[in-house]
């Protein structure tokens, strides 16, 4: 399913994809030249931009405008995000879970009414095969090559998970591992498991390849 904003001219465009019947995630590349245009329609809809003002970088400021324009197509008039004390996102009013990740001019925002849920994008490159052992365990770098893609997918796995954890007392390395990775044709599967303390979840969690891009993202029935 695909939305286009309101103004015909504007070239901008974000993706629906139905995981479930009530988890819906938003994909879409941010235009950065409609920033005054984004700011309008914004201050139109009444949503608070005081932490817009504090945003020095055009970009931010940018993609942080164009998140919420996106939710405000797809959520009741008026719903707004907030963070918790850990930088976890949240909506003011609606109790369904939020979870969002942008990389390199383009976003993903993942909704789901029932469950906790944790999305993560990452443009791929080869720049991560230097940083592999940072956030790989001694299992996964045993098991993982040294291909873009697989590491990527694990990297992605594993910010989905800190995501949901959403505390900051954890690190991809230490705390998060993933089993049972699989990827073919631009789609994978794996089991995530998150260990903190006497904190322990497995989740399963489904991959898609989007162009240059690797999106990882929890799922639950």
């Amino acid at each position: 399913m695909l939305f286009f904003s309101d103004n015909s001219k504007n070239k901008d465009m974000f993706e629906s994809l139905q995981i479930t019947p009530t988890h819906s995630i938003y994909t879409g590349s941010v235009m950065y030249d409609r920033s005054e245009e984004m700011h309008r329609y914004l201050q139109q809809l009444n949503l608070n931009l005081t932490h817009l003002q504090q945003i020095k970088n055009k970009k931010r400021r940018a993609e942080w405008m164009f998140i919420r324009e996106v939710m405000s197509k797809n959520m009741p008039k008026g719903e707004d995000i907030i963070y918790d004390e850990h930088r976890k996102p949240f909506f003011k009013n609606s109790t369904h879970y939020l979870s969002i990740s942008h990389s390199n001019e383009k976003i993903a925002i993942s909704v789901n009414e029932k469950h906790e849920t944790g999305v993560d994008l990452q443009y791929i490159t080869d720049k991560i095969i230097r940083i592999k052992s940072k956030f790989l365990n001694e299992f996964e770098l045993e098991r993982v090559s040294d291909d873009p893609l697989q590491l990527t997918c694990h990297w992605c796995i594993k910010e989905a998970l800190f995501k949901i954890y959403g505390k900051k007392d954890a690190f991809l390395k230490e705390n998060f591992e993933v089993k049972d990775f699989t990827f073919e044709d631009n789609f994978g599967t794996a089991t995530g498991i998150t260990k903190v303390g006497n904190y322990f979840t497995e989740q399963k969690m489904e991959l898609r390849k989007l162009d240059n891009y690797m999106m990882a993202y929890s799922v639950n029935y």
